[in-house]
């Protein structure tokens, strides 16, 4: 069975909620956000950074959230959550499935570490407030992008929504998903109702 590595408000959120929505079975092993677990001997096994999320399927081991993601849905997913590969739709679908990992990640990554993770005499407050005006540059993209659509991609939930309500779910405990994003934070309100999302942050 698909084992998830997974601490709570990481990364891995991703992957649980995926799996919920394609109805994949997974047992969860949960770490804790502290080296303790994440820079233990047994888990900078399965990951050398000792980062989450982790799969481990059947042997197979992989450490990219978005990596993951496509490939639990050439898997499992026979077509559900995301449009026909080669389509204009496809390509959209994998740029904010890419976007939300690799583009708006780094400033919200950026904060996490200098607001909160770090011990404080480490934390550089400069870079946590210019990671804040990075961050809302990128609500204001995904804001303009939801205009007169209920997820990221059209109609259609997809999987690159797992991808971007994960960005939003720190944009929303960092207090950035503001009424300044109306778009953002009706599409994230619709993406917190789902059931998989309730179970990966439960």
């Amino acid at each position: 069975m698909l084992k998830i590595y997974h601490a709570k408000n990481t990364r891995s959120l991703r992957i649980v909620w995926l799996c919920e929505e394609l109805g994949i079975p997974y047992e969860i092993q949960t770490l804790n956000f502290t080296p303790a677990d994440l820079q233990s001997e047994a888990y900078l096994a399965v990951h050398p950074l000792g980062k989450v999320p982790s799969i481990d399927d059947d042997g197979l081991i992989l450490n990219e959230s978005g990596a993951i993601v496509q490939y639990l849905l050439a898997k499992h997913g026979n077509g559900r959550l995301e449009p026909k590969p080669g389509t204009a739709g496809h390509g959209r679908f994998l740029h904010w499935l890419h976007f939300a990992e690799a583009t708006f990640m780094v400033p919200l990554g950026n904060i996490a570490q200098h607001a909160f993770i770090r011990p404080e005499d480490q934390r550089i407050p400069q870079v946590a407030a210019e990671a804040q005006v990075a961050a809302r540059k990128m609500l204001s993209i995904v804001d303009r992008e939801l205009a007169g659509k209920d997820f990221i991609c059209g109609p259609d939930f997809t999987a690159a929504d797992t991808m971007m309500g994960y960005s939003l779910h720190l944009c929303k405990m960092f207090g950035l998903l503001t009424d300044d994003y109306p778009n953002a934070s009706a599409y994230f309100a619709r993406l917190a109702a789902r059931p998989g999302f309730r179970k990966a942050t439960a």
